[in-house]
C-alpha cells in the first residue's frame, strides 16, 4: 500500500514545485537520454493495493547552463519495434550539469509481457527555481557488496510540507538498478537525516528531492 501510495503521490505532485505564471521553456536539446534504461515489470504496490506493471528505470542528463524541470515520457515497443504502450511522463528538476533517474511506468498500469525497448521523448524544459527542499552532504557507504546513501534533508521554506526523497542505485556499468523513494513530513526550515539502502551489486548510489508541495 505504501508503495502505491508513493506512485500516487509521486504522479499527482508534478510541477507543483515549477509552478509559475510565465514559465520560460528551454531548448530540449540541452537534456540527453543516458543509454541503457532498464525494463522491468515488478510489483508496484502491497496489500490490497498490490498491481503488477511494465516501468523503465532511465537516467537523463541536463547538460545546459541552467537548472531546469525536465518532463520526459515515451512508449515502450516490441521486438520487432511495433508501439505496445505509452510511459505516463514525469516531471523531475535536474541541476546545470546534473543528471536524474527518472521511472516510467505503462500508463494503464499493465503488464507488457512483450515489450523489448522503450523510446524516449523530451517533452518538456522548464526554467524556475530549485525546489526549496533539497538533501545536502549525501555520501556512499559501502555495505557488503551494496551502497547505502545517507544526506541530510534540508527544507529553506518557512512552512511546513512535503517531499518526495527519491534515491536511485546504480551497477558498475553506470546502468540503473532500482529507484526508491519516501514521502517526507518536512518541518518549516527544519533539516532530517535520510537513508536508502541500495540493491546487491550497486556501487553508486545518490539522493535528491522530487516534488515538494506546501
Amino acid at each position: 500500500m505504501r508503495a502505491v501510495l508513493l506512485l500516487l503521490l509521486a504522479g499527482s505532485l508534478l510541477g507543483c514545485a515549477a509552478a509559475d505564471s510565465s514559465p520560460r521553456q528551454l531548448d530540449k536539446s540541452q537534456v540527453s537520454v543516458v543509454p541503457g534504461a532498464k525494463l522491468r515489470t515488478d510489483q508496484i504496490g502491497g496489500g490490497d493495493f498490490a498491481e503488477t506493471a511494465t516501468f523503465v528505470l532511465v537516467d537523463a542528463d541536463n547538460t545546459g547552463r541552467d537548472g531546469a524541470y525536465v518532463t520526459l515520457g515515451g512508449e515502450l515497443a516490441d521486438g520487432g519495434g511495433a508501439p505496445l504502450g505509452v510511459l505516463k511522463p514525469q516531471s523531475l528538476w535536474i541541476p546545470a550539469g546534473g543528471s536524474r533517474t527518472f521511472a516510467l511506468v505503462d500508463d494503464k498500469r499493465l503488464t507488457r509481457p512483450g515489450a523489448a525497448a522503450a523510446r524516449f521523448l523530451v517533452r518538456g524544459v522548464q526554467a524556475g527555481e530549485a525546489p526549496l527542499a533539497h538533501v545536502d552532504g549525501v555520501r556512499e557507504v559501502p555495505d557488503d557488496h551494496k551502497i547505502v546513501a545517507q544526506g541530510t534533508l534540508v527544507n529553506d521554506a518557512n512552512r511546513e510540507g512535503k517531499a518526495v526523497v527519491i534515491a536511485s542505485f546504480h551497477d558498475a556499468n553506470g546502468q540503473p538498478m532500482t529507484r526508491p523513494f519516501s514521502v517526507v513530513d518536512l518541518a518549516a526550515r527544519g533539516s532530517q537525516w535520510v537513508q536508502f539502502v541500495g540493491p546487491p551489486g550497486s556501487v553508486h548510489g545518490t539522493i535528491y528531492v522530487g516534488d515538494v508541495i506546501y
